[in-house]
């Protein structure tokens, strides 16, 4: 059952627009936390990528439990540089 939360099957273009604003969204959100609803467009596209089979180390250091978490503006670039390669 989908909920609000579900990310949505993209198409590699919408993935890569995306993922390129959600980026450009976190250099500019600064060194603090994200908002809500920043962090929620940022979890959806990490999601997408999953689905799609990429897997990037960095973007998991955004909320992982188990390595150091990288900081935004490092996951900002990342996302940026996989955007660029879809």
């Amino acid at each position: 059952m989908k909920d609000e939360n579900s990310p949505i099957a993209m198409s590699i273009e919408e993935l890569r627009t995306a993922a390129e604003a959600v980026a450009q969204q976190m250099k500019s959100a600064g060194p603090g936390p994200l908002s809500p609803a920043l962090r929620a467009s940022f979890i959806s596209v990490r999601a997408a990528l999953f689905q799609r089979g990429v897997y990037d180390p960095i973007l998991v250091r955004f909320d992982s439990a188990t390595v150091p978490h990288a900081s935004i503006a490092e996951i900002a670039d990342e996302l940026g540089k996989v955007a660029s390669s879809l």
